[in-house]
């Protein structure tokens, strides 16, 4: 079977164009779908609990073009898995980091490609020696696309739904000198584990974004994002009801609508509440292993 002839310059960037394009209009039509529906904003919720090796925007971008997705990888790491694409199925579209070599890039942006339209998304790490100069839509293949290898992507041992109870409420009173029973209105002698859990989060842990001191932002307005339900969702426990973001007063300075800069902050507060909760369980157990 004949090699497919290489590309010229001018077709690679005329490709690359056209790529970047349909995963603007992509990104466009995910924002208005977040703003008209609760069932995409839980998509997206859910695809970024899943997801976590993907940043906020590509997690957006994901969910609406493979909502069930659950690992994600290009071609090539597939093949290294020992899996591969399945013939005749289409690629998932996602921003992808554009690498030169530091003394190449000198005075390079690392804005995305698409002149900030849409935020460049956080998984891609600088390497040694290298710079990311922009973003380009690249091409990646969810599991249920590939064919090969039996494939059992990374995993963490669940924590307790009564660990991360006793967690999250051990840090309320803590950092805020009360009892989160009072404070939200909860009886942990008689609810279910599942429920104080999400419950405790939902009443201490608001839409702010991260701060290091408290280990959790604290205020949650009425109708808040909801970045629990991530939390929630990473955990393994049951999430509490999940609600749109309200779009008045808040103000972006750039072309973003104002509900990206809802998700992007939903998804890393609920991150980040999954990763403390989880190094705080973790320390808890190896303080009782060590007695």
């Amino acid at each position: 079977m004949p090699r497919k002839p290489k590309m010229t310059e001018e077709e690679r960037r005329a490709y690359s164009a056209k790529m970047r394009g349909e995963l603007e209009a992509v990104m466009d039509r995910a924002y208005g779908a977040m703003v008209a529906t609760e069932e995409f904003w839980t998509t997206v919720m859910r695809t970024a609990a899943t997801l976590t090796d993907r940043g906020p925007v590509n997690s957006i971008a994901i969910a609406a073009q493979c909502p069930h997705a659950t690992r994600v990888l290009s071609s090539g790491d597939w093949r290294k898995a020992g899996r591969f694409p399945v013939k005749g199925s289409t690629s998932i579209r996602m921003w992808t980091p554009i690498r030169r070599k530091s003394e190449d890039a000198q005075g390079a942006t690392t804005a995305p490609a698409d002149g900030g339209q849409h935020e460049a998304p956080s998984d891609a790490v600088e390497g040694w020696g290298w710079r990311v100069s922009g973003y380009k839509a690249g091409p990646v293949f969810d599991i249920s696309q590939t064919d090969g290898d039996a494939y059992e992507p990374p995993a963490t041992a669940p924590l307790a739904a009564e660990i991360i109870r006793d967690v999250l409420a051990s840090q309320y009173r803590d950092w805020y000198h009360e009892d989160p029973e009072q404070a939200g209105g909860f009886d942990f002698s008689k609810e279910a584990p599942t429920t104080p859990s999400v419950s405790c989060c939902t009443a201490t842990h608001g839409d702010a974004s991260p701060r290091p001191t408290p280990p959790f932002p604290a205020s949650t307005p009425p109708r808040s994002p909801r970045p629990p339900t991530v939390a929630a969702l990473i955990l393994g426990i049951a999430p509490g009801s999940v609600v749109m973001p309200p779009l008045a007063g808040i103000i972006t300075q750039d072309k973003k609508p104002p509900v990206h800069e809802s998700a992007v902050r939903a998804i890393e507060t609920g991150r980040t509440i999954a990763d403390a909760v989880t190094i705080a369980a973790e320390r808890r157990r190896e303080l009782a292993v060590t007695g």
